[in-house]
């Protein structure tokens, strides 16, 4: 069973609001639906909120999650992701940035907009 996705646009970036139960192979999925639906979007900027996900990928299944997301979305600028405190480790962060992705891994979604906004035109 794969995710339910909501995906919103916003000023300056779009927003990908992510719920059910935790498995990569529906991170996965998710990556590939937001590269193919990310080429048409104006927007280079994405926020995928994963508040709403239940449960954890373990530390290997992060590090492949932010190789994949590296390797499938390099069209984008930054993407932010929002995920409960308490899961909060930065394995998929570090592995992305390894290769050249600006993502970074928030617990408010708040400061998310706020560095997915940085530098924009005012």
């Amino acid at each position: 069973m794969g995710f339910q996705v909501d995906i919103n646009r916003f000023v300056d970036y779009m927003e990908v609001v992510v719920s059910g139960p935790s498995d990569i192979k529906s991170f996965v999925d998710l990556v590939h639906d937001i590269e193919e639906d990310s080429l048409s979007w104006a927007d280079r900027k994405v926020l995928v909120d994963l508040r709403h996900v239940a449960g954890q990928l373990d530390a290997t299944e992060q590090v492949f999650l932010g190789e994949l997301v590296a390797q499938q979305l390099p069209h984008l600028e930054k993407v932010a992701s929002v995920v409960p405190a308490e899961q909060i480790t930065r394995n998929s962060e570090a592995a992305a940035r390894t290769h050249g992705m600006q993502l970074r891994v928030f617990v408010s979604h708040d400061e998310a907009v706020s560095w997915l906004r940085e530098g924009a035109a005012a």
